[in-house]
């Protein structure tokens, strides 16, 4: 079930969006064959985020990257990226759909999301266009900070669990 939280200066909106994972070298070939596919280049420093009005792509480690569907596609459509990316042996796509989505906004959105975590949000230490896998809610997530919001995934079998922490902090 999508759910909305809100509390003084913050809204949290789950959304409804796919990933596919991606393995592969990341050299020029990789970067050829992504392109092609979704009119992309991955980003070459780990932990940064490239995006566009379809997609966000992260590098999550030296041979893995995150790419995250903003747009609706159907299952065929994302079996389709996966298969054609597939195509090549250099690469191995799978996907990762069953993932939860979480954006958070507004001017407290780090004064609650703090009390779930302790990752450090400063903007010194955690710049815009970047994320990172780290616990929130004991619960073993990436969170991605954008322009003006933060992206927090994790697996769906948590959903309850995580509902529940956001509720929570924003009672307390």
């Amino acid at each position: 079930m999508m759910r909305s939280f809100s509390a003084k200066g913050m809204l949290i909106e789950q959304q409804n969006f796919q990933q596919i994972l991606l393995r592969g070298k990341g050299d020029g070939n990789f970067a050829e064959i992504v392109n092609r596919e979704i009119s992309l280049l991955p980003p070459l420093d780990n932990l940064r985020i490239v995006k566009n009005d379809k997609f966000l792509f992260s590098k999550q480690s030296f041979d893995q990257w995150s790419l995250v569907c903003l747009e609706k596609k159907s299952d065929k459509e994302i079996i389709k990226i996966v298969s054609r990316m597939n195509l090549n042996e250099e690469i191995l796509a799978s996907n990762y759909s069953n993932t939860l989505y979480y954006e958070f906004t507004g001017n407290n959105k780090n004064y609650y999301l703090n009390k779930l975590t302790h990752f450090d949000l400063r903007p010194k230490k955690f710049p815009v266009s970047t994320m990172a896998q780290t616990l929130i809610a004991r619960i073993d997530c990436c969170i991605y900070h954008l322009k003006d919001k933060y992206l927090v995934t994790c697996h769906s079998s948590f959903e309850d669990h995580f509902n529940n922490r956001l509720e929570d902090v924003i009672n307390l």
